[in-house]
């Protein structure tokens, strides 16, 4: 059965469900969740995506990010990414309210969304799923913009490393 999305407007107010094979077709706008996972050292986890990917195959990105299906909310997809991603169990609800950072939107001919981002500081072990990521590692903050100028990085995840040091450099 295909996943249904909920298609927002521009305040993220609900408009109606569509079949995420719609949403692709279409460029609709749609709910993503994003969690930026720093460790002790203060190094951000990189992933590369999986090939199998619906869109931005194959690309960099920063943290673990999923689509909110139809019915979810933000903070359940992002936690159920940090599990079937990463093996990141344990996590609550209340935790990642307390650590949401900011809104933002992405507009392409391709792809349309608006991405609630939160931050996780984590030292714990990690689960690669090998059929969502390629490869897994932590960077410095200079190491992750050496990656975002040198190779195909996803936008929104690249606008939400961005926006994450503008809003930590004040």
């Amino acid at each position: 059965m295909e996943e249904i999305l909920d298609i927002v407007d521009e305040e993220d107010k609900f408009v109606r469900k569509a079949t995420r094979k719609e949403v692709r077709e279409k460029a609709l706008m749609y709910r993503v969740s994003r969690v930026l996972i720093v460790n002790s050292k203060g190094e951000f986890l990189v992933q590369k995506r999986s090939m199998n990917k619906d869109i931005y195959p194959g690309y960099w990105d920063i943290g673990v990010a999923g689509t909110v299906s139809s019915g979810d909310g933000y903070i359940g997809t992002a936690m159920r990414e940090l599990m079937e991603e990463l093996g990141i169990l344990g996590i609550s609800n209340i935790q990642l309210m307390h650590s949401f950072l900011f809104k933002i939107k992405h507009h392409s001919s391709e792809d349309n969304s608006i991405c609630k981002v939160y931050k996780l500081n984590y030292g714990g072990k990690l689960i690669m799923q090998r059929g969502e990521i390629n490869k897994i590692q932590f960077l410095a903050a200079g190491e992750v913009k050496k990656l975002i100028a040198e190779k195909p990085f996803h936008p929104v995840g690249k606008m939400a490393f961005e926006k994450y040091l503008e809003s930590n450099a004040k």
